[in-house]
């Protein structure tokens, strides 16, 4: 894209920049300042001369130049004085002002070489020439309009110098006596697409659209046609697709493709291929993109999401090959110096990775990863990497029975403060998975049906992971995580024997994905299934081969499930004393780790039968205490099962939906 014919106005704040400089460099030889006051003028005039924020009001300025440092000193005292008793009541002053400027930079006075203070190549020199150049330019009108802007502006009131002016016949014609090739058009300004993204962050869709259209609409150069019709198609079929609304992005990018291959811009066409790939599809398995010379490396991780699903039928290994894959695309871009690429996507890695290493079962791995993005990004920053770590560590201590911790996390402002209408969606899903699983172990029925169903978030949910409902119809089956759900339905209708076939099935297909986590959770079912047949040794083998994996605490539900199947694998072989004895210390860990979870059914049948295994072994007291465990856990179960109403509850949904309307209002909470 060819750069646009360089368009300067002249505002208020560039006057007072102006004096600023001129009271600091005029008769620079023979002023005293501090260096520390010098050199804090300087970055401050050159923060504001880049003019890459937004300018700042009288006061601001004031305020600002009265903080530097030894300002109450020698000459930085006179200057700060001189600043702030500037005062300029007429157009002649205004006029003189401009006249005297320009004593700073001038390399000829009357045809006589000079020795200007400010050289011709340094910022400063070449803001000055800049700023009297456009004055140069004004007519009578358009001084006398600068003049009346700066006293408006001066004293803190709304003025018309910052109001974009539409540049025709009909607008602007008696501002200037002199007009450039530049004055008589209006260019490209990045003020729509500034709009539309904050249209797309707090989901007001006509705001976003209308702007992004807007912003390519623009004149970037000369030609008659702008050329960046496939930017506008690409990024308004990015906002389709962050907001879910597949059928229309999916028709919008077969046109951008098209518009692509016709304008032979090849980056663009690579972008619109690689997120066509990402667009869900039933039909058919999602293509993976093959290393190219400007593919992102985003694009790489995302397919890494199509080789975690079980439908794929990928092994994880090919997804650590792909995260490699992308960490070296994104080191090339780094070293070609893309201007696309940020340093903060690094840490899309670390988050892929963390959800790799938990597929495969190495929890700690993916909690380290998860500590390294949260170290090394900032909190309540845009980033969304940040955020996907938070959620994902929330939702693993919620598993591990932290319930209060992983609500406290998820509530903190410091992660839902200012969150985008596509990030509110996924933080508000999160809470709410975590109240229900919360819900669902205590066997809340009635508070999940009539409280926590009805104030579920807009999002994908899971119900199969909180209760045991039948395969939805029409849907395929998955081979691993659906197999295993239907094992434990029919089991707690009694009906696992008939599942034998099916639960092979899912070891050997979580054994070759090697998603581990899965595998050992079949062993348990297995042992379990064999349990009921008769092949209580058998069993108890399969589950002491998988235990020491199960046994460090990563997930504190599949020990309990796995101490609670192997005592009573030991209990149906022998019941000798060393046997009641070792099935006595399973069965401790699994009542203390049900307890842990609040799973408050599954620690009544622990507590119970440890009860019998201490009257077998003749252990009284033991017997006595359990069994009290057990009728306080039942007491409590009981009290639970017809709370329908919840305080704590209550209070996190009215959050979720504040946070919510906020957020749809534009406001940063």
């Amino acid at each position: 894209m060819d750069a646009h014919p360089t368009d300067h106005q002249l505002q208020p704040h560039h006057i007072a920049l102006l004096a600023i400089i001129s009271l600091t460099f005029k008769d620079i030889r023979t002023k005293r300042f501090d260096p520390l006051f010098l050199l804090y003028v300087q970055r401050m005039l050159l923060d504001e001369i880049s003019e890459v924020a937004q300018p700042k009001s009288a006061a601001e300025l004031r305020d600002v130049l009265s903080a530097a440092p030894k300002s109450n000193e020698g000459d930085g005292n006179s200057l700060v004085s001189a600043f702030n008793a500037l005062e300029i009541t007429s157009t002649d002053q205004i006029i003189e002002f401009f006249s005297e400027l320009q004593d700073l930079f001038q390399d000829e006075v009357d045809g006589v070489d000079a020795n200007p203070i400010l050289g011709r190549k340094s910022i400063s020199g070449f803001y000055c020439r800049r700023c009297c150049a456009s004055f140069n330019k004004l007519s009578f009108s358009g001084v006398t309009r600068l003049y009346k802007d700066f006293q408006l502006w001066q004293y803190g009131k709304p003025n018309h110098a910052y109001r974009a002016i539409p540049k025709n016949d009909l607008n602007n014609t008696d501002l200037r006596i002199f007009q450039t090739h530049g004055d008589r058009h209006n260019w490209a300004q990045p003020e729509p697409y500034a709009l539309s993204n904050k249209g797309q962050t707090v989901g007001d869709e006509n705001l976003a659209k209308e702007n992004l259209r807007f912003f390519f609409e623009q004149r970037f150069h000369e030609g008659n046609d702008s050329g960046v019709r496939q930017l506008a198609l690409l990024n308004l079929v990015r906002h389709h697709y962050v907001q879910e609304e597949y059928p229309a992005g999916r028709k919008l990018l077969a046109e951008a493709i098209h518009v692509s291959r016709t304008n032979g811009d090849k980056i663009a066409l690579q972008q619109c291929i690689s997120l066509l790939r990402r667009f869900p599809s039933l039909e058919e398995r999602q293509p993976l993109n093959e290393i190219q010379p400007n593919l992102n490396p985003l694009d790489i991780l995302y397919d890494v999401k199509k080789l975690l699903d079980e439908a794929n039928e990928q092994p994880l290994s090919a997804s650590f090959i792909k995260i490699v894959e992308s960490m070296g695309v994104f080191d090339h871009w780094l070293d070609t110096k893309m201007k696309t690429t940020q340093e903060g996507d690094q840490w899309a890695q670390y988050v892929v990775q963390a959800i790799a290493w938990t597929a495969a079962g190495c929890e700690e791995l993916g909690d380290l990863s998860f500590d390294v993005v949260t170290a090394f990004t900032f909190a309540s920053s845009p980033d969304n990497n940040r955020l996907t770590a938070l959620l994902n560590t929330a939702y693993r201590r919620a598993r591990q029975g932290n319930y209060d911790n992983a609500l406290a996390i998820l509530l903190n402002p410091m992660v839902w403060k200012g969150l985008s209408s596509p990030d509110y969606k996924l933080w508000a899903q999160e809470v709410w998975e975590v109240l229900a699983l919360r819900a669902t172990r205590r066997g809340q029925e009635r508070l999940y049906r009539e409280c926590l169903l009805p104030h579920q978030p807009p999002g994908e949910r899971g119900a199969r992971h909180y209760v045991l409902l039948p395969p939805p119809r029409r849907t395929p089956i998955g081979k691993i995580s659906d197999s295993l759900h239907e094992v434990l339905r029919l089991r707690e209708c009694e009906a696992s024997g008939i599942t034998m076939e099916q639960l092979l099935k899912t070891l050997w297909h979580s054994e070759f994905l090697f998603r581990m986590q899965h595998y050992r959770i079949a062993i348990i079912l297995l042992a379990d299934a064999g349990l009921q047949l008769g092949l209580s040794k058998s069993s108890q083998k399969m589950i002491e081969d998988v235990m020491p994996q199960i046994i460090s605490g990563n997930d504190i539900e599949t020990r309990a499930f796995a101490a609670f199947t192997i005592a009573r694998c030991i209990l149906a072989a022998n019941q000798t004393l060393p046997d009641l004895q070792q099935a006595a210390s399973w069965l401790a860990i699994a009542e203390k780790d049900y307890t842990t979870l609040q799973i408050y059914r599954s620690a009544m049948d622990v507590q119970y039968l440890l009860a019998v295994v201490y009257n077998s072994m003749g252990a009284e007291q033991e017997r006595d205490s359990s069994a009290e465990r057990f009728q306080m856990t039942q007491q409590l179960a009981e009290k639970l099962e017809v709370t329908v109403v919840d305080q704590e509850v209550g209070e996190i949904l009215e959050l979720v939906s504040r946070v919510g309307m906020l957020e749809l209002e534009g406001v940063k909470p």
